[in-house]
């Protein structure tokens, strides 16, 4: 065994018999440690067929199965057949397939999945037009009610309620079972129906796997877990690898304390702490440990910062949200221009939507980004598409459809089929209600603002259609119709009007939304690798990456932690989330907080106190 290892690198890989549970922190080497740990498997006589290695995205298996392979390439056992490298679900549908003759179209599309969800929806009279990530959230509540197994009755919904959410998920499930479809939950699911109802057919599989590695095991969710723990029986040679303080999936239906009890679950467990972080600079390392040490449901460690890099973490505080992404991207280019590519420069942000506002600044600089996630386009969102018909009509651009759409937003008791032509016009509508003084006072009064909208600048014309136009009286009576707060549809009106600063005149604002959608595919990509850019992602995206310098945006409360955060389980599950944000970054972390964000007043986040408790005063904002 070569010394570059450490001397717990060393027992991780060394390990044959038996269950292990090895605790790998940030850059620690985890991949390396399982790659070797295969390969050793095999000098001591394993069958490479023998040997299942699990992880949770299809690209990590193929990184890690490329990585085994090249380290193959170089070992003397270059012919030493397949170890068998895959997902949860690529693995476990690869048994159903086999047991029930499954095939590619047995697995419903997205799109399916969506239009049948829908149907549900709309039979429980339930709108869903105020929020264009709706059926997003309900497959990943479905998803997470799946996850919890035999307990799913026990889930409760935070979309809608719990009893409509119910009947949609057994009238979805039904609906599948019906044309013989499996979604990705589906296949967990009927894997471990399967082993239950089948012992002999478990048996075989345990027979086939007796050893299992399982990466990024902090990630895993009850209804994996029982399916692993059958596979592994009875020699339960289970070697498990993660770091629970990186545990942020619990959307998803991962738990940490699957991970914090699986000693209790397996005495007989070897426990190997990989404490050498060989990614970041010290100071980031104990920044770092100084947040995550705050939380109480862990295992405690003591990480070690193996790189001699001077690299420091810098702390901004800034009036407001502008002056903000103005002294990111300023500080951007700086380093930029000092010879660090853009490819090493990551901004990371605790939600997609935050990232709107630079997606724009970036975009009108063109300075070149890369973002891999779906960023929900603000202006498709009911709110602005009201703002926008009110704009395009007041500048004679307006169709039928866009009157359509505002006539009533605040209410005015104009009739659909008062409208006629395919343009909208006035002299129509007086015409028709010509008998009606209420509605003939409300069509000069609808009338007089689209004129005074027109001579505005943009962000005023804005301000003026929810203050003088009544618009905002409408959202406020629309939010209480839908049960859904007021502050919702307040955080998407203000995002509008700081994007209107951006353009006074009003028709080049409409322009500008109109090519947004074209402007920002322009920097969304499936590999960032062929593509230079400065790396644009959430904190969960981020996950197993790591830049020479990071720059996290917003750092206040309510936004880390999320406002939704309020039991101890959710603000620990904020503060791993932070964690792994604040050590994806090699030599320089840069934090940015504002005073003001939307004409709120700001806070720092608790966490970026925690950071810095025992830090010298002159290191902070």
């Amino acid at each position: 065994m070569s010394m570059s290892f450490s001397i717990e690198q060393i027992r991780a890989i060394r390990h044959m018999e038996g269950p292990a549970l090895v605790l790998a922190g940030p850059g620690s080497g985890k991949t390396t440690v399982i790659t070797q740990r295969i390969l050793h498997l095999l000098r001591n006589g394993i069958p490479p067929e023998d040997i299942l290695v699990i992880t949770f995205t299809k690209a990590a298996a193929a990184e890690m199965e490329h990585r085994f392979q090249k380290l193959l390439a170089d070992s003397e056992l270059q012919n030493a057949g397949a170890v068998t490298f895959g997902t949860f679900h690529s693995i476990f549908f690869f048994i159903l397939r086999l047991h029930y003759h499954l095939s590619i179209k047995n697995i419903i599309t997205e799109r399916e999945k969506k239009s049948t969800l829908q149907a549900f929806v709309e039979d429980e009279q339930i709108d869903t037009s105020y929020d264009m990530e709706f059926f997003r959230l309900l497959t990943g509540e479905v998803s997470r009610c799946k996850a919890l197994g035999r307990d799913m009755d026990n889930f409760e919904s935070a979309l809608m309620d719990t009893e409509k959410f119910h009947r949609i998920r057994k009238r979805y499930q039904e609906s599948m079972r019906s044309r013989r479809l499996l979604d990705f939950d589906d296949m967990l699911l009927l894997c471990h129906k399967l082993f239950l109802e089948h012992p002999d057919t478990l048996k075989r599989w345990q027979e086939r796997y007796r050893y299992i590695l399982v990466d990024e095991f902090q990630d895993i969710s009850p209804i994996q877990y029982e399916i692993v723990r059958m596979l592994a029986a009875p020699e339960n040679n289970l070697f498990i690898v993660g770091d629970d303080d990186q545990s942020i999936y619990h959307f998803r239906g991962a738990d940490p304390r699957i991970m914090l009890n699986f000693e209790n679950d397996y005495p007989k467990t070897v426990r190997i702490l990989l404490s050498n972080n060989y990614r970041s600079c010290p100071e980031i390392v104990r920044f770092a440990g100084n947040v995550i040490r705050q939380n109480h449901t862990r295992f405690p460690k003591d990480i070690h910062a193996m790189s001699q890099s001077q690299g420091k973490t810098f702390c901004y505080r800034t009036s407001n949200a502008q002056d903000e992404y103005a002294l990111l991207l300023q500080n951007i280019l700086k380093d930029h221009q000092n010879g660090l590519p853009y490819g090493q420069i990551a901004v990371l942000f605790r939600t997609q939507t935050l990232i709107r506002p630079l997606l724009t600044e970036l975009s009108l600089r063109q300075i070149p980004y890369v973002i891999k996630e779906h960023v929900p386009n603000l202006y498709e969102h009911f709110i602005a598409k009201d703002i926008i018909a009110y704009l395009r009509l007041s500048l004679n651009r307006g169709t039928r459809s866009d009157f359509l759409r505002i006539m009533n937003r605040p209410v005015r008791y104009i009739r659909r089929d008062a409208i006629t032509g395919r343009t909208p016009s006035f002299h129509d509508l007086f015409q028709y209600y010509r008998k009606n003084p209420m509605l003939l006072d409300n069509l000069r009064k609808m009338m007089q603002d689209l004129i005074t909208i027109r001579s505005l600048p943009t962000a005023a014309a804005i301000l003026y259609i929810l203050k003088k136009v009544g618009y905002e009286t409408f959202l406020k009576s629309y939010s209480r119709e839908i049960h859904v707060k007021k502050e919702t549809f307040h955080a998407i009106l203000k995002e509008l009007e700081h994007s209107a600063l951006r353009f006074p005149d009003i028709a080049s604002w409409l322009a500008f939304t109109e090519d947004y959608d074209e402007l920002i595919k322009q920097g969304i990509t499936k590999d960032a690798k062929q593509k230079e850019g400065i790396r644009l992602m959430t904190y969960h995206a981020s996950k197993g990456l790591e830049f020479d310098s990071v720059h996290l945006v917003d750092v206040i409360e309510t936004v880390i932690p999320s406002q939704k955060a309020v039991s101890i389980e959710d603000i620990e599950e904020e503060r791993r989330c932070f964690y792994v944000a604040l050590t994806r970054a090699r030599n320089a972390l840069h934090i940015y907080i504002t005073n003001t964000r939307y004409a709120k007043n700001c806070s720092p986040s608790r966490f970026l106190l925690e950071g810095y408790y025992g830090q010298t005063e002159n290191s902070r904002c």
